[in-house]
């Protein structure tokens, strides 16, 4: 009778070690994989990256740079789609496909009307492929419309009449009497949030170098202390510039761009 109690308790026991073994195999919560178990490293190559979104708005489009706190709702569709395209050119360039003027025809791309002689085809790129990039760019929840648009004052991209490709290309420039250079650069950066968040600090300067007046947001401020010269040197203006501080939040494997504003 001794013994068979013994072995009952064996059992017992056996029984609660495997039930607590299948707990924690099911129900181990420390140990649940999540999204954010294997951030990427926060490289000098990522944030070079992370900042190359921010465009430099060669014609004068607003972009970050308005002194007002800015996400995607603030920006221009063009600037968006800008933004898409640079990255593509920069970072997954064989997604660009070779193309011509007679598949430009046929395309519907280009009419009777179309003056071929200002016209250079550059190449091709699939929109599935230009969707897929931007919730890299802007986060899997924004929104956005796919259509025409001009990256530069020379280059178009142009939906076909089937909306499956953009097609790039170069026309005549468009007239401007804009004559601006701009600087910028990052001046530091901060990782928070368990490495979630990444905040990118740069400084802003637009100078026209028609009148030589420099402005430190593309609203036009005007920087008081700041005169482009010939032998112009930003450096020894740093601490007459705003500081922008754009922030980039991790999801899915990527982090994307979510605000930028004035400090």
């Amino acid at each position: 009778m001794k013994k068979r109690k013994i072995i009952m308790v064996l059992i017992a026991i056996l029984l609660v070690i495997l039930l607590i073994t299948l707990f924690i195999t099911l129900f181990d919560f420390e140990n649940e994989p999540n999204d954010t178990d294997n951030l990427p490293e926060v490289t000098e190559e990522l944030i070079n990256e992370l900042y190359s979104y921010i465009p430099k708005n060669e014609m004068g489009l607003q972009t970050m740079y308005t002194g007002f706190y800015n996400q995607i709702k603030n920006l221009s569709n063009d600037i968006i789609q800008s933004m898409i395209y640079e990255y593509i050119k920069n970072y997954d360039e064989f997604k660009l496909e070779t193309t011509s003027l007679e598949e430009m025809y046929a395309s519907g791309v280009l009419d009777s009307t179309s003056n071929t002689n200002d016209i250079t085809p550059l190449y091709k790129i699939s929109l599935n492929e230009f969707n897929a990039i931007f919730p890299k760019i802007f986060g899997k929840n924004a929104e956005y419309r796919n259509e025409n648009f001009r990256y530069n004052y020379n280059t178009l991209l142009r939906l076909d009449s089937n909306n499956e490709y953009y097609y790039v290309y170069n026309n005549t420039p468009l007239t401007s009497n804009l004559n601006d250079v701009v600087f910028r650069d990052i001046t530091q950066y901060a990782v928070t949030n368990n490495n979630e968040t990444i905040i990118i600090y740069d400084y802003y300067l637009r100078c026209d170098l028609n009148t030589n007046i420099c402005y430190d947001d593309e609203r036009k401020r005007e920087v008081s202390n700041v005169t482009y010269t010939e032998g112009f040197d930003i450096n020894n203006y740093l601490d007459e510039l705003a500081t922008y501080k754009h922030t980039y939040r991790y999801e899915d494997g990527y982090y994307y761009w979510s605000s930028s504003e004035k400090e």
